[in-house]
């Protein structure tokens, strides 16, 4: 089992304090709130590259060349904020927070194949959004379309980060669904 996967996946879980943040502060302090931990982590992202300040394990080798998965994430987190209601916010964030971070602790620690953690990432977020009393079809459905953007990892040669497409797509899915169904 790997360990330092296991630290490194717990860290996504930490995006899950954007619910009671989001709860606490409403939305249009959390919008100034998520912006400026955006910024600051891009002013880390910096430094990081310059002075080398984050242990090399918290990286994958693509992130050590470029850009780490907090910017993504939290460029992603800032744009389903400021467009989408409460309820899709929530969504995504599960979905690209928690249900990720397990997908990569069964992928890369317990050495289970994609299937399984991409299932492991469904249950996951169904579980937490059903705690929540967040549960709907169209809720469940985002699940399904965030779990399927994680499984893509390259269109042609270009990388998709999934902290950037997952909890976005997922996000835009309930709300579309809200709104048509």
């Amino acid at each position: 089992m790997d360990y330092k996967e296991i630290l490194r996946k717990s860290i996504h879980f930490l995006g899950l304090s954007y619910i009671p943040a989001y709860e606490i502060l409403g939305r249009e302090k959390m919008i100034i709130s998520v912006g400026a931990i955006t910024l600051f982590a891009i002013f880390i992202e910096v430094l990081r590259h310059r002075y080398r300040i984050l242990p090399e394990f918290l990286l994958r080798n693509y992130e050590r060349k470029g850009i780490g998965a907090y910017i993504y994430f939290g460029i992603a987190t800032f744009i389903i904020t400021v467009l989408l209601p409460r309820n899709a916010c929530f969504i995504g964030i599960i979905v690209g927070s928690l249900g990720d971070g397990v997908s990569g602790i069964l992928k890369h620690s317990f050495k289970l194949s994609r299937p399984w953690a991409s299932l492991g990432m469904l249950i996951a977020s169904v579980l937490v959004i059903y705690i929540l009393n967040l549960l709907s079809i169209q809720a469940f459905l985002a699940v399904i379309a965030g779990v399927a953007v994680e499984r893509i990892e390259r269109i042609g040669r270009h990388y998709i980060n999934d902290n950037l497409s997952v909890p976005t797509v997922s996000a835009f899915v309930y709300q579309a669904l809200e709104i048509v169904l």
